[in-house]
């Protein structure tokens, strides 16, 4: 009777965990078939580099880097990834419009990070090359 009950348990959470699937595999692969078909577009940064100079260590130092649709198509700001946990960034979730501009928060927390600090973000378009790199550097002193 044990096993039965093991047996009948095993059948239904297979049952339910293939639930709303379809015979075709390729219904569940969203991302491949949409990044084929994203329009490319043309991005340009006003700058690709900040140096925030002598810092006092503690502070919480903020750059916003400028970004400006260039091309015909929206640009769309699919991934920012800084390069260390100290780094945050914010950025436009929104689609750019061609013509108009978006923007990428940069924040780093000096706290525990004294010395020359270099730093960086990387930025994933929909552009040809896709990525592009942030820099920012600065010295903290205790």
């Amino acid at each position: 009777m044990k096993d039965l009950s093991c047996i009948l348990l095993v059948v239904f959470f297979i049952g339910v965990s293939s639930c709303g699937q379809t015979g075709n595999p390729k219904d569940h692969v969203m991302f491949e078939e949409t990044s084929e078909t994203v329009k490319k577009t043309i991005v340009k940064f006003l700058a690709t580099e900040h140096d925030f100079g002598i810092v006092k260590e503690g502070e919480k130092v903020v750059h916003v880097f400028e970004v400006l649709n260039t091309g015909n198509a929206v640009l769309l700001l699919q991934s920012v990834q800084p390069s260390c946990g100290c780094t945050t960034p914010k950025y436009d979730t929104k689609p750019i419009r061609p013509g108009k501009k978006g923007s990428i928060e940069v924040v780093f927390d000096t706290k525990g990070r004294p010395g020359k600090q270099r730093k960086t973000v990387m930025v994933v378009t929909n552009t040809e090359p896709p990525n592009t790199v942030l820099t920012f550097t600065c010295e903290v002193r205790p």
